[in-house]
């Protein structure tokens, strides 16, 4: 499998020089980094303006897509981070948005509103995971839309070769009427059940969820992570899944607490795949038991759990210091890449959740970015930075996951 990079435009540039790609293909998985609205020296473009920024952010996935021999009707799923205080209609901007992804059927979609994004006047950051033929051909997609589900104008799930997106899953009805609001125990048992229906009208069950994000409404304390950890944590049969859990200060609708979604795969012939758990003697922990991975390795795909500076009582490492709990962060990236037969340079993609508490500081962004991008020789791996208002844990600065893959 060969492996490409798509370099960031000449006049679309950041404030600092990194080592990060657009975007990276290997064999047929297309990984594109957040496309923001900027131009040189990462000057805003269209400040405040949601709309003409995501008509951007789409033309910039369309050309990093281009440039690794894709296009937008082979992205299978597809990410959002908006900036919104409440007054943003989130199914009028997906709707919007669905215009611009043309493929049938439509890719899997999760939408994060957020306080701020990381420049002033910055409203939106769209990345994807697209997938094209080695030979150059569209690869045959099918979409799982249980009837217990709501309206959406992207696909709840979608199966793609070996691998399954289920996209946001909320827990709503079928006419989209909140269900349990304000509870978010329930709400997280409603949507992994949502889950299980989505992977099995993909022909897969949670046995073949590989990894399991959550935004939750909460304020960085363990006990707001705590309240559904247990009902995410172990909904998984061991070897269980890694994922990343992040407060944000609200989701769409009102009264939605919780929003999930999971990436799986599973064999052509329809069998559970073999997977290799990473799970390092003396790494960081969680505040309490659950049934999770720090990372899984499926044949040449390996996914990295969202890494945080902590020990293994789950308290903070280098408190508040942002660039020493990068560094320490990193050091779990390696660590858990290594242990799952990779290296560094085998990383396609990042994400990095870091706290921003004035929100829209650059400086904030660029203390990581710089401590991340230097763990990486060029090319390196495509990247998206989102900051938040807190982390899951007292103390915690950033949170970093990760996709790496070999080459056979």
């Amino acid at each position: 499998m060969a492996r490409t990079h798509a370099r960031r435009p000449d006049n679309a540039t950041l404030r600092i020089e990194t080592t990060h790609s657009s975007g990276v293909r290997v064999g047929e998985m297309v990984f594109v980094g957040g496309q923001v609205d900027i131009g040189e020296g990462g000057r805003v473009l269209h400040p405040g303006d949601l709309p003409a920024q995501t008509e951007v952010a789409v033309d910039s996935v369309e050309s990093v897509l281009g440039e690794l021999g894709a296009d937008i009707e082979d992205v299978a799923k597809l990410v959002v981070f908006y900036v919104s205080g409440g007054e943003v209609d989130e199914a009028a901007l997906l709707a919007r948005l669905r215009r611009r992804f043309r493929g049938e059927p439509p890719p899997a979609c999760m939408a994060v509103p957020l306080p701020a994004l990381a420049y002033p006047g910055m409203m939106v950051e769209i990345e994807c995971i697209a997938m094209r033929g080695s030979d150059g051909s569209r690869l045959p997609r099918r979409a799982a839309n249980p009837a217990s589900h709501w309206p959406w104008p992207f696909s709840h799930g979608i199966r793609c070769g070996e691998m399954l997106f289920a996209g946001a899953q909320s827990p709503l009805d079928r006419e989209g009427r909140l269900r349990a609001p304000g509870e978010v125990v329930e709400q997280a048992r409603i949507n992994i059940a949502n889950i299980a229906e989505v992977m099995a009208g993909l022909g897969a069950s949670l046995d073949d969820v590989c990894r399991f994000n959550t935004f939750y409404v909460g304020y960085g304390t363990a006990e707001d992570w705590k309240q559904a950890a247990r009902v995410r944590g172990n909904a998984f049969e061991r070897p269980g899944v890694c994922g990343t859990g992040v407060p944000v200060p609200a989701l769409f609708p009102a009264g939605l607490t919780i929003r999930q979604e999971a990436t799986g795969m599973l064999g052509l012939d329809g069998r559970t795949l073999p997977r290799t758990p990473s799970l390092p003697e003396g790494h960081w922990d969680w505040p309490i038991p659950v049934k999770a991975q720090q990372g899984v390795r499926i044949g040449n795909m390996i996914m990295i759990g969202g890494q945080v500076s902590a020990d293994a009582h789950a308290r903070a490492v280098h408190p508040d210091d942002l660039a020493a709990q990068t560094r320490t962060t990193m050091d779990f990236v390696q660590r858990v890449v290594e242990d799952l037969g990779a290296t560094m340079d085998d990383v396609v993609k990042v994400n990095a959740f870091y706290k921003d508490v004035a929100g829209a500081t650059p400086e904030r962004l660029h203390a990581n970015l710089a401590v991340r991008s230097g763990r990486f020789s060029k090319p390196g791996p495509a990247s998206t930075g989102v900051p938040l208002r807190a982390l899951g844990l007292e103390g915690i600065e950033i949170e970093i996951e990760a996709y790496a893959m070999l080459e056979e």
